[in-house]
């Protein structure tokens, strides 16, 4: 049901874009809901422990691991319209980016695996430098929006923010599958920005605030 909310709020603010650079911030809700869906269809799947398994675990770490560290930076950069805010903005993105390939390079040697435990999903990646790869992580998801000149991003940026906090003190057995669940809900914001910032060209900030 999360899922396919999500991607009709995806398609009203890829609707709403104004312009090839509108759109890797617009599709986040798409990708999101996506994402709910293949979690979705992993629960059904995860009792059988057959090949899907693997593949479907794969698919998801694949949004939540690599997708999102580089493509909200990404995003962000895209619609910021003060030339002093994108050049500070290519450091976390370049983070972010790190931490994707680092991430995409694990799915692709090291073995992933899934189990179900109570009322959520543990996920396995192994990879070396946990700490290390999670700060560039932290600063590509959730700095990045903090830096944009656009209120409904900073907003984005101090939501995603809290949630991770939260999840990883309420929830740090299960972080993977409840942060991503709760960044889903930041779908909202991003249609926000498109409703309040229907053509982003003609009523982009000329200053360093929004």
């Amino acid at each position: 049901m999360a899922g396919i909310t999500l991607l009709g709020i995806g398609t009203v603010t890829v609707r709403r874009a104004d312009g090839p650079s509108q759109l890797p911030y617009a599709i986040i809700p798409l990708a999101f809901g996506l994402q709910q869906l293949v979690e979705g269809y992993l629960w059904l799947v995860l009792p059988t422990q057959s090949q899907a398994t693997n593949v479907v675990t794969t698919i998801y770490l694949f949004f939540s691991h690599v997708l999102w560290p580089i493509l909200v930076p990404f995003a962000v950069l895209m619609i910021e319209p003060v030339a002093a805010r994108r050049k500070r903005l290519m450091i976390p993105m370049a983070a972010g980016v790190f931490a994707g390939m680092f991430f995409l390079l694990a799915l692709a040697t090291e073995p992933v695996s899934a189990l179900i435990e109570g009322r959520h999903i543990v996920y396995h990646l192994p990879h070396r430098h946990d700490a290390l790869i999670l700060m560039f992580y932290i600063i590509g998801t959730c700095v990045t929006p903090l830096l944009s000149s656009y209120k409904t991003v900073r907003l984005f940026g101090i939501v995603i923010t809290i949630s991770m906090i939260v999840t990883g003190i309420a929830y740090v057995n299960w972080f993977a599958s409840v942060w991503c669940f709760f960044a889903a809900l930041m779908s909202g914001i991003v249609y926000l920005h498109f409703s309040q910032h229907r053509f982003l060209d003609n009523k982009a900030p000329v200053s360093g605030t929004a």
